[in-house]
């Protein structure tokens, strides 16, 4: 640096200290300008108006677990951006809650999952807000937008927690909180447009909603889809009962990292539609009114929730309690059924969301997934699993609508950060795009995964490839637990415990913990034996250790 510039960069520091934190806003935005314009033409720009320094700071904080939530956010954020706001978006995973009262105004979105559970980026927030050293937001406003399934009890448990707490701590709420259901998209949009209008009412420079147009490109989304041709599809097991299936997709134009998941849009399958009009004795073309149009009731069905059923459609239903998809449940309604009834019951299909198994620079425009076939039999009839089963009985060349759903709390570390990879069945899918990726950037942080199922002979996906990562070093350890093959059964959790001091050295080696799979029952057999062996080997309260990884981003879960 020139001694000029030198003098001139003390004597800029000193006039700005005298700067309000307004003006200072206010002066980055020109100075911004002023680079873009040396940058583009040479010409120096006129002042712009001062927009940002009368707006009130906008905080878009998120808590998520499966990218609904932090998807949200960005796109509110956008539109707030667009709109002439000064925001800020942020993540809850290490959020300081101290930084909430510099927001002035705050848009919350967050998810709820499990049973009434916070995701795991919001865990220490959820929790510090909800103590006293929740801190002082009197000079706040906020709005929270809470996402859930109606199916669990506690629906958007977590984003009403939210609301409550940011209320007791002296925040004004902006709008009342807005609950949306697994179809959360015209909530989302809703709570948008109002939370917009609210903002320009209180600062008439900021556009609504209405005022803000979108230049950007359509991007493949849970709403519109693209189209990926089937480029291979194949069973990685051998026995009939317990088939997994690899699957290879054509999707050039597709951007995703490891760690994302693909959501594929289905239908149901004729026979299951067919098997609720048996039950239901309904004429497939019967016309129904289904969002605003007229349709085949057979079409109409084809879009509808038949396997997975929620509370509500059991009650207006009036279905038999316990198990069973709706042609089991259905039989024993006494009453007759009109065809609009049953439609107006059942919900819309939701896309079912797979992690996604390849790197984008190993397997360049395409991506694999590994899915397992759901497969029962009821009243002498098969039934499957409503993507599961359709990727079962696909051919090269066909095609499947899909999009990515981001998951950003799901990344790979730094190249020279040692990981440990915890998942057993399908849940080994995501790191097999992560030892990908390592091998196409030739990373050098060690790699160790736990891989468990219920027969070694059957049940070890892509053992090929995991053996050839280990004796080519770039796969450090691996860990197996077959259940099945041996009288006591062994699992994940169990070998954890038994490499207890080697998994506590390489936490202390600042490895990074990721687990996915099973959330009701394997998440949790994990986290114990993941507490239990760093209270051994480290001395330490595990639960307080694992929170503290939780809170540096070392600790991460992609479960379901």
């Amino acid at each position: 640096m020139s001694h000029v510039l030198t003098q001139l960069t003390q004597a800029v520091r000193e006039q700005l200290s005298q700067l309000s934190s307004d003006d200072l806003r206010w002066m980055s935005g020109y100075l911004a300008g002023l680079a873009d314009a040396k940058a583009g033409t040479g010409s120096v720009v006129a002042a712009p108006a001062a927009t940002a320094a009368a707006s009130r700071p906008l905080l878009v904080l998120y808590g998520s677990q499966t990218g609904n939530a932090e998807g949200v956010a960005k796109t509110f954020a956008d539109a707030a951006k667009a709109a002439g706001l000064d925001v800020t978006l942020a993540s809850m995973a290490g959020f300081k809650a101290k930084k909430l009262s510099d927001a002035q105004d705050i848009a919350l979105v967050v998810s709820t999952h499990g049973d009434g559970e916070a995701p795991d980026d919001a865990i220490a927030l959820h929790e510090l807000l909800g103590s006293k050293r929740a801190p002082d937001l009197s000079q706040t406003r906020f709005s929270v937008l809470a996402l859930g399934d109606s199916s669990y009890p506690l629906f958007c448990q977590t984003g009403k927690d939210f609301d409550e707490r940011l209320a007791a701590a002296g925040s004004e709420r902006l709008l009342t909180i807005k609950e949306a259901d697994v179809e959360f998209q015209a909530t989302a949009q809703a709570w948008q447009d109002e939370l917009l209008a609210a903002l320009a009412d209180a600062a008439p420079q900021v556009q609504s909603a209405a005022e803000v147009s979108s230049s950007a490109a359509p991007q493949p989304t849970r709403a519109n889809p693209m189209s990926a041709e089937v480029l291979a599809v194949h069973p990685l097991t051998i026995d009939a009962g317990h088939e997994v299936y690899h699957l290879e997709l054509d999707v050039p134009s597709l951007s995703y990292q490891p760690g994302d998941a693909l959501g594929i849009v289905a239908q149901q399958s004729d026979a299951l539609v067919q098997a609720v009009l048996d039950a239901t004795r309904l004429n497939a073309d019967e016309p129904v009114t289904l969002d605003g149009k007229k349709v085949r009731l057979f079409d109409a069905l084809k879009g509808k929730e038949l396997t997975t059923l929620h509370p509500k459609t059991v009650a207006e239903l009036q279905l038999s309690e316990g198990e069973g998809q709706l042609p089991e449940r259905i039989r024993t309604r006494s009453e007759s059924l009109t065809a609009q009834q049953l439609i107006d019951a059942l919900k819309p299909l939701a896309p079912r969301l797979y992690s996604i198994a390849s790197s984008p620079k190993e397997a360049e425009g395409e991506v694999h997934l590994t899915i397992a076939l759901v497969a029962f039999e009821a009243e002498g009839q098969a039934r499957f699993g409503v993507a599961s089963g359709l990727v079962s009985r696909l051919e090269a060349g066909d095609e499947l609508k899909v999009y990515v759903q981001p998951n950003n709390r799901f990344r790979l570390p730094d190249a020279d950060k040692p990981v440990i990879m915890i998942g057993p069945g399908t849940g080994m899918a995501p790191f097999r795009a992560f030892m990908q990726e390592r091998e196409a950037t030739q990373a050098q942080g060690r790699n160790w995964l736990f891989f468990g199922s219920r027969h070694l002979r059957n049940d070890f996906l892509y053992q090929t490839e995991w053996q050839r990562w280990l004796s080519e070093g770039q796969l450090s350890k691996l860990s197996l637990a077959f259940s099945r093959d041996q009288q006591d059964k062994i699992y994940v959790q169990h070998r954890l415990k038994e490499e207890g001091a080697e998994v506590w050295q390489w936490l202390n080696d600042g490895a990074y913990l990721y687990v996915c799979g099973d959330g009701e029952r394997m998440a949790k057999d994990v986290h114990q034996a993941l507490a239990d062996l760093i209270a051994s080997h480290g001395n330490t309260d595990g639960e307080t250790y694992l929170n503290e990884l939780r809170a540096q981003g070392r600790y991460l879960r992609d479960v379901y």
